[in-house]
């Protein structure tokens, strides 16, 4: 009897270990699987990040964003980083529910919106492909995306409430604007659409009309770059065109700027002089030996979309050691210069002359602030001449005021685009509350 029993404990321990055995088997093999699947699944990443390596996310040079969609198959990217996020259906009160809103940025002024006005951080996913960073502000959980990886096949589908930031300067550009705003009518579950959108720079911005709500369409609202004359403050909004994020333009800390420190140059100018431009004038005017003593000027003669490291930091050296930025026109009069020398509290001069184009009265502004309502309706710390030939006067007049003088000035400049950078954060999502949500602040 006791053989019997011993036997039986033998057979079960035995069959203890076959069965551990079988199991640990199973658990290595499919732990090696997975590990193959997820490094083959990295290897295709990389190599599409490679592919993608010359594509310029920033720029106005969009060419290849139509080739991204048709030359390979986008990467299928897990785009729900949210985890245990609660039910919409539990949430009733608009005025304390946390809205998610997907910002897709397809321009460059994206950036400047996300990194410079909301203050959003960003990550690089797969090398680039795309890049993505969460922000809270008020009730809306802000979520914004960026680059090549981002195509109208990609995005997530479950996405509800939409700020689309979209650049509709050229023909070209606005071909690809348009075959976004028509993508989103894939999307099931999309509620409601805003738009940031580069404008055309002689402000004619008509091919937009169609896909606005009041005209039947889906965008609720649109914030227009210059002074287009649909800006109501009702549908139509004003937004500033920033810095050239798209030339790598630094996030400037303006509480670590040496402000006490005494600059250099009264002036600078470093830029592209276009032929038959006011540009042509300045440059005149500047010869002499009175501005070469004062004003540090270096023209190019044809405009270049790339910048390198060392044209970078000779910009940014010019900025941080003038008193005064020279701001002549090109196609239109806003240019990225205005905020890149405000954020390095230099005082920009600025040609006040409107450029040719349909820009200037609308429903809400009086004529006589054009150019830069925006900026006009904001008291920006800027000096406005209508010929360069104020220039000497200006100059001479920068020579008698006392270092201590200019020290407050480039403080005033600082805090006033701080505080112009607040407003824009706070007029947006104001806008978006309303639009989206029906909740007024």
């Amino acid at each position: 009897m006791r053989a019997t029993f011993q036997r039986v404990a033998y057979f079960i321990l035995l069959g203890y270990l076959i069965i551990s055995c079988y199991t640990g088997f199973i658990i290595v093999k499919n732990k090696v699987w997975k590990e193959q699947i997820q490094q083959e699944k990295y290897r295709k990443m990389t190599e599409l990040a490679e592919e993608d390596r010359a594509w310029n996310p920033w720029g106005e040079e969009f060419d290849n964003e139509r080739t991204v969609l048709t030359r390979h198959e986008p990467p299928n990217i897990v785009w729900n980083l949210d985890q245990g996020r609660e039910p919409p259906s539990s949430r009733v009160d608009n005025s304390k529910r946390l809205f998610n809103v997907e910002v897709w940025g397809k321009a460059s002024i994206g950036l400047y919106l996300w990194q410079h006005i909301l203050e959003g951080p960003l990550e690089e996913r797969m090398e680039g492909v795309w890049s993505h960073g969460t922000k809270t502000i008020n009730n809306i959980k802000f979520t914004f995306r960026t680059g090549p990886g981002v195509v109208p096949d990609q995005v997530p589908k479950e996405t509800e409430h939409l700020l689309l930031v979209l650049n509709g300067r050229e023909p070209d550009k606005i071909t690809f604007a348009k075959s976004w705003l028509t993508s989103l009518d894939t999307l099931p579950r999309l509620q409601n659409v805003g738009l940031v959108l580069l404008g055309n720079e002689q402000c004619n911005n008509s091919w937009l009309h169609p896909y606005m709500a009041q005209n039947g369409g889906r965008v609720k609202f649109a914030f227009l770059v210059y002074d287009s004359p649909e800006i109501d403050n009702k549908f139509y909004y004003q937004w500033p065109l920033g810095v050239a994020t798209y030339r790598d333009f630094p996030r400037v800390d303006s509480s670590k700027l040496p402000v006490h420190i005494k600059r250099k140059y009264s002036c600078n100018f470093l830029g592209t002089v276009y032929k038959n431009s006011s540009r042509e004038t300045l440059m005149k005017i500047l010869e002499g030996d009175f501005f070469r003593e004062n004003c540090y000027v270096k023209p190019r003669y044809r405009w270049l979309p790339e910048e390198n490291a060392d044209s970078r930091e000779e910009y940014i050296r010019l900025l941080s050691q003038s008193d005064l930025t020279l701001n002549p026109v090109g196609q239109n009069t806003e240019c990225y210069r205005i905020y890149e020398a405000i954020s390095y509290g230099s005082i920009p001069v600025i040609e006040d002359v409107r450029t040719p184009g349909i820009c200037g009265k609308s429903e809400t502004s009086e004529p006589q602030v054009f150019p830069l309502r925006l900026l006009k309706d904001h008291n920006a710390p800027v000096i406005f001449v209508k010929h360069w030939s104020e220039l000497h006067d200006l100059i001479e007049n920068e020579k008698t005021l006392l270092h201590s003088e200019r020290v407050k000035r480039r403080r005033n400049v600082l805090l006033w685009y701080e505080s112009f950078k607040s407003k824009m954060r706070k007029t947006i999502t104001n806008v978006i509350s309303t639009h989206f949500f029906g909740v007024d602040r």
